[in-house]
């Protein structure tokens, strides 16, 4: 009887509560647990209701009280609930659509689970060749349609545009005998110009894109490059939990993993070579599990071509090979290759590059202190000032919903992201920020912690306290990747909003956008836009109109004016700055102007018609 009425009983409470919280939440306590107690007894009659079924499902009489314990248990798909009571509690309310669509998610997924549940006693099961067919077409279609969004937003000018268009220029810039050379942000992040991207980033994995770009050399190509290698994490995904459980469930991990919205997103935001991380990072881990060395090597090779820092993950897993007694060479490779590459990049390639130069982005620490023993003492002694901060909370929050918070921590898998989780949260208390934190920077976080995950809940021998609490108390092995793909989902629909949809429509100036970008000559140096940077980012000399100032070396041929600053996505920092740059351009005489608009002004430097943009240019100038 308890193993009917308890769940009944717990599931009830949270969604009576989270209604009244989500479509009512009156003022007065009396009032909220009136109403909670009045949506208690309805959820209460519903799983009641269901359970009393049973009967009717039932393959054998004998089965009709197992058959209702497990009916009743499904009713703690409410448990999602649970897990946004933060963001009903808090001082900004969601809208009404986030709830109804977060109430209809919580619905599918009880009723999925009580349809497998029914299933699983039954006898009844999908067939690993049926379900191969359809999961194959459903990433292949996701695929298409995220590329689809991701190359409309391109062409509608939906993207901020700075990174996007600096690694098309560097892709360019190389092609043209300048190794990953672009001004566009090398000119711009540093104490003084650099030459290469190599002043920031160790990153040789842009060799591989350079035979893509030359055959057809425009954005579009690194987008759909950065999707299909994106998607290519459906295959590791598949063959690690096809390890430990059947091909139909597989798929369903391979769709969780997908949606998980700091993955998902990656698919249409900026361009940025960290995505092609996870690739080689799954497949490490699956070739670990395999005890394929050889594979599981040249993984980690790959790995580490995509950043310097991937020599954390490398590293890690070296210790990990330690603790669980591999074979000496499975821990002393990764190891040594960590710390090669580390003395490599840190020592060598990154110094050499930066000649002499600082990276701006040491800014993002600047608030931890002036030395390192500084830095030490206040994040140890006062987190308050610079990891417990509002944005750091709402990161973690985010980033840990969609594995259920903590199921991920049952496996040791999970600590291999505990150097990019406290890289970010560091940061996040600094000049960068957070939400662009989230956006770039959580891929590796995510994909550790979400195969953590998967590990802990598909645990078949001594089962773990978080393996049970995945399972919902329930027997068949879909319910943990259905509850974490219910998560996905969710997190999606709260991190979603307006401005998505905003960035993939055409807007009333988006033509005119088009025909002041076709007046620019090919190889001219121009100032414009972010938004128009991508679409004018095979050249030399390329700068942003609302930075320009900050420059330290500024020759433009054309400068691209937009007299709408609601339409430069950018801080309000730099809002003046930008009104400045317009009055200077009116004033300034050696600016011809060649267009003009309620909404454009185009200029043209006729002293600078001769002059050639490089590397060796900038630095003379």
């Amino acid at each position: 009887m308890h193993g009917t009425i308890n769940p009944i009983v717990v599931s009830s409470l949270i969604s009576g509560t989270w209604i009244e919280l989500a479509f009512f939440h009156v003022s007065g306590v009396v009032f909220a647990v009136l109403l909670s107690l009045l949506f208690f007894v309805v959820s209460s009659g519903i799983f009641i209701a269901t359970i009393s079924r049973a009967d009717m499902w039932s393959s054998s009489t004998f089965g009709i009280v197992g058959l209702r314990q497990q009916l009743a248990k499904c009713s703690l798909a409410s448990i999602v609930f649970a897990l946004y009571f933060p963001e009903y509690l808090a001082r900004l309310q969601p809208p009404l659509l986030r709830s109804s669509l977060l109430l209809t998610i919580v619905l599918i997924l009880w009723i999925s689970l009580c349809t497998v549940s029914i299933r699983h006693q039954r006898g009844i099961f999908c067939s690993a060749r049926t379900a191969n067919l359809v999961g194959t077409i459903t990433i292949v279609i996701l695929f298409g349609l995220t590329t689809y969004i991701a190359i409309r937003k391109y062409y509608v000018f939906g993207y901020v545009g700075q990174d996007l268009a600096y690694f098309s220029q560097i892709l360019h810039t190389t092609l043209n005998g300048h190794l990953f050379w672009g001004n566009l942000l090398q000119d711009l992040l540093y104490t003084r110009p650099v030459s290469t991207d190599f002043a920031g980033h160790n990153s040789p994995i842009m060799f591989l894109f350079l035979p893509f770009y030359a055959i057809f050399p425009s954005p579009v190509t690194l987008i759909v490059l950065r999707n299909s290698v994106l998607f290519a994490c459906a295959m590791p995904i598949f063959l690690i939990a096809r390890q430990r459980t059947t091909s139909p469930t597989a798929w369903v991990w391979v769709l969780a993993y997908l949606l998980t919205p700091s993955i998902f997103y990656q698919s249409t935001f900026d361009f940025y070579p960290l995505t092609f991380a996870a690739l080689p990072v799954l497949f490490s881990l699956y070739f670990y599990s395999e005890q394929r060395y050889t594979a599981f090597c040249i993984s980690l090779g790959l790995a580490l071509l995509v950043r310097e820092d991937l020599v954390f993950f490398v590293f890690g897993l070296g210790l990990l090979a330690l603790m669980h007694r591999r074979p000496l060479r499975w821990a002393v490779m990764p190891l040594i290759a960590a710390t090669g590459w580390a003395i490599l990049s840190f020592a060598i390639v990154i110094p050499n590059a930066l000649h002499g130069a600082s990276f701006v982005t040491d800014t993002c620490f600047c608030h931890l202190g002036t030395t390192k023993s500084s830095m030490i003492h206040n994040v140890v002694f006062h987190p308050n000032h610079n990891l417990l901060l509002h944005d750091n909370v709402v990161y973690l929050k985010n980033l840990l919903t969609p594995t259920g918070v903590v199921l991920s921590f049952g496996s040791p898998l999970t600590f291999l992201a505990i150097p990019y989780l406290a890289i970010n949260l560091l940061a996040g208390g600094g000049r960068c920020i957070t939400n662009v934190i989230y956006a770039q920077y959580s891929l590796l976080p995510s994909t550790l912690l979400f195969v953590g995950s998967l590990h802990t809940l598909t645990q078949t021998r001594l089962k773990s306290f978080l393996t049970r609490v995945g399972q919902l108390g329930l027997r068949s092995h879909n319910v943990p990747s259905l509850l974490l793909l219910a998560l996905s989902i969710t997190g999606l629909v709260f991190n979603t909003g307006v401005s998505q949809f905003h960035e993939l429509t055409s807007q009333t100036w988006t033509p005119e956008a088009n025909r002041i970008i076709t007046m620019i000559p090919e190889s001219a140096s121009v100032a414009a836009p972010r938004y128009m940077l991508p679409h004018l980012a095979n050249r030399d000399c390329l700068y942003q109109t609302h930075r320009l100032r900050e420059y330290h070396t500024i020759a433009y041929q054309y400068l691209i004016i937009d007299t709408q600053w609601k339409h430069i996505n950018a801080s309000q920092q730099y809002r003046n700055e930008y009104y400045d740059l317009v009055t200077y351009a009116e004033k300034r005489p050696g600016l011809l102007l060649i267009y003009s608009s309620p909404i454009y002004r185009v200029y043209k430097d006729v002293s600078m018609s001769n002059f050639r943009c490089n590397p060796q240019a900038s630095h003379s100038n």
